[in-house]
């Protein structure tokens, strides 16, 4: 579930521009200098989001650090504290994904990603045991959910209240916080199961939208336009009502107010459409690559 929440960076001004890259390349750096140079290619947008709600950075309009060699500074902004914190939520996050992966496909390539991040799993998971506890108990209850062939609603709710305790182990969260959290986890969960649709029709794996008479997306999307029409107002109208909470004046809530009025719409439609996401970025190569998408 990476790569959903992303901004539309020609809409930014040059200081929202600057706030949310500094955010992305925080993220980035979180995972280098606490768990390895590997590690930055699982960064993922969705973590960056978080590191915003939760206000991260101490200086978000700073200049920007260079992405290899000599950093300065670096090290001591970046290792620990809360920039560690969402280095390790990266990790274990990705590191659920992975075993999903083992389970369902015996898939080599997630073998592989165990064995080369296993060491760094492992220490995220010593220095952050409530979050990692909170991250395996949610999948767990996910997972049994969809043993049960439960609706997209019910797991919705339950992939929220993990990412919401998740998050109050690194701070305890203003209500807000923790509404803005929760909305935008169950949007993620719904936009991932549209976006997975057809490839786990294909499959025969669980998919909580899936309709027998309906093998391809666009089959779906077709004959079940108006049940995506009215999930999809929940969710934004959803999210909505949690944005007007935020408290106004920060470039960190300028930034998630872009994302309401534009990210989230145009990822929905890039997904509705049939286009798919870019799930791993390196760094900050995707900035360039980025533009030609």
């Amino acid at each position: 579930m990476f790569g959903y929440l992303t901004m539309q960076r020609q809409l930014l001004t040059w200081k929202m521009q600057r706030c949310y890259r500094n955010y992305y390349c925080g993220t980035c750096f979180g995972l280098e200098f606490n768990y390895g140079q590997v590690s930055r290619l699982l960064l993922s947008y969705d973590v960056a989001l978080l590191g915003i709600v939760l206000q991260c950075h101490r200086s978000p309009l700073m200049d920007r650090y260079p992405c290899l060699g000599r950093c300065g500074g670096c090290r001591s902004l970046f290792h620990g504290g809360t920039w560690g914190q969402m280095g390790a939520l990266n990790l274990l996050l990705v590191n659920e994904k992975l075993k999903d992966d083992i389970n369902d496909d015996r898939s080599v390539k997630a073998y592989a990603g165990k064995l080369l991040l296993g060491r760094k799993i492992r220490k995220a998971q010593r220095e952050y045991p409530g979050m990692a506890r909170e991250i395996e108990k949610g999948y767990r209850e996910i997972y049994a959910l969809e043993k049960q062939d439960s609706g997209v609603r019910e797991i919705e709710e339950c992939f929220a209240d993990m990412m919401e305790h998740t998050m109050s182990e690194c701070r305890p969260l203003e209500e807000w916080e923790r509404r803005y959290i929760r909305c935008i986890s169950k949007w993620i969960y719904y936009i991932d199961a549209l976006d997975d649709y057809e490839k786990d029709y294909r499959e025969n794996k669980f998919n909580p939208l899936r309709q027998e008479d309906a093998g391809t997306f666009y089959e779906y999307s077709r004959r079940y336009i108006l049940t995506i029409g009215q999930d999809l107002k929940y969710l934004y109208e959803d999210i909505a009502a949690a944005h007007r909470m935020l408290p106004a004046g920060s470039t960190e809530q300028k930034l998630l107010a872009h994302l309401l009025s534009s990210g989230i719409p145009a990822t929905t439609a890039r997904i509705l459409s049939g286009r798919k996401q870019i799930r791993l970025k390196l760094g900050s190569v995707w900035e360039q690559a980025g533009k030609l998408v």
